[in-house]
């Protein structure tokens, strides 16, 4: 059973938590918030089995009476799932920004006038999407991303990873420990991510035709999973080109993509490092777009277009070692420059 301790990344939040539920001081509503896959359901679960005492019964927290657990994949979770006496069982948890309006205001009802002993825990990666009526009666405690080296040390001593797997998907994860470990578990999750990266940086001087080439060959479909996988390529594309700006402001030390070393110098020796932080700036606007909603290939098409459809395009990189040739076939023909200033103060400083 999943306790407090074994919550990753979050110590000073679970401990003050921890110890507010063993004084029976813990408050009545309570509202995670951080990324998805960052631990906002493992956290609750564990919080809900220790005020309730879960590890002395029968069954564990999973058969305990009184969990109410929301934790399906729906998108939209109807008046049906909040309101007593729904049609669907009892259930609660994850499930607060995906309410619809009509069953936000019937928990807010159960959040002004809870029954005795009652504690309801919400969890959304995105608040902004909820009634102010319902953020104003919550305490919220953020959940903010996982340092690296804790998920890839929980990857390799608690799942078996090997190492170089397991650093590769905590680079893509994004301080995300749910999303590292589907990454390195799962068949092919990694090398698929790995290859949208390749295809991304492949782009570099192909114009219109290659930036919506790339976009049709990495953008997922729609639906929850769809976006949840357009996620997870949006954020390595992000974490490549945060290394990138690192190698342009003279910190390659920072950087943690050295499989991609060649292709980070590349960019760093072509483009200025407000380019760079602005091609930063226009992916993390797409994940907002993904998040709330947009298609996935639409997002992808715009995206791309920006970055590489105009002239202040990056440039074409080889792809990293042991890649395939899919992604090397797309690369465009420009010219190398011959190294800047900028790029001899960004190598000397490794």
């Amino acid at each position: 059973m999943t306790t407090l301790a074994a919550v990753i990344g979050h110590a000073g939040a679970v401990a003050r938590l921890a110890r507010e539920a063993d004084a029976d001081t813990l408050t009545h509503a309570l509202l995670f918030t951080g990324p998805d896959g960052v631990g906002k359901t493992t956290a609750a679960v564990a919080l809900a089995a220790q005020i309730i005492d879960a590890a002395h019964w029968p069954g564990g927290i999973a058969a305990h009476p009184d969990l109410w657990l929301e934790d399906s994949d729906a998108e939209n979770l109807s008046i049906q799932r909040v309101r007593a006496g729904g049609e669907q069982g009892p259930t609660l948890q994850d499930f607060a920004d995906r309410l619809t309006e009509p069953a936000a205001d019937c928990l807010l009802k159960t959040i002004e006038e809870p029954p005795p002993r009652t504690h309801l825990i919400l969890c959304a990666a995105h608040p902004e999407r909820l009634p102010e009526t319902v953020l104003s009666r919550c305490e919220v405690v953020v959940f903010g991303p996982v340092p690296a080296a804790q998920i890839t040390h929980w990857l390799r001593e608690e799942h078996g990873i090997e190492a170089e797997r397991a650093t590769g998907a905590t680079a893509l994860a994004a301080g995300c420990p749910a999303r590292a470990l589907h990454l390195a578990a799962e068949a092919g999750a990694l090398e698929a991510e790995l290859e949208a990266l390749d295809r991304f940086l492949a782009t570099g001087g192909s114009g219109t035709a290659g930036a919506l080439r790339t976009a049709a060959a990495v953008a997922p479909g729609a639906g929850a999973e769809g976006r949840e996988r357009a996620l997870v390529t949006l954020g390595a594309w992000a974490t490549f080109v945060r290394d990138a700006a690192c190698f342009a402001l003279a910190a390659p030390e920072l950087a943690v993509w050295s499989a991609y070393r060649p292709a980070l110098e590349r960019w760093a020796e072509d483009l200025p490092a407000e380019r760079i932080v602005a091609i930063l700036a226009r992916i993390l606007a797409a994940c907002e777009a993904v998040a709330t909603y947009a298609q996935p290939r639409l997002a992808f098409e715009a995206l791309l277009l920006d970055v590489f459809a105009g002239s202040r395009s990056p440039p074409p990189v080889p792809a990293r070692p042991g890649a395939g040739a899919t992604a090397a076939a797309a690369a465009g023909g420009r010219p190398r420059r011959a190294p800047s200033a900028r790029r001899a103060r960004a190598t000397g400083a490794g």
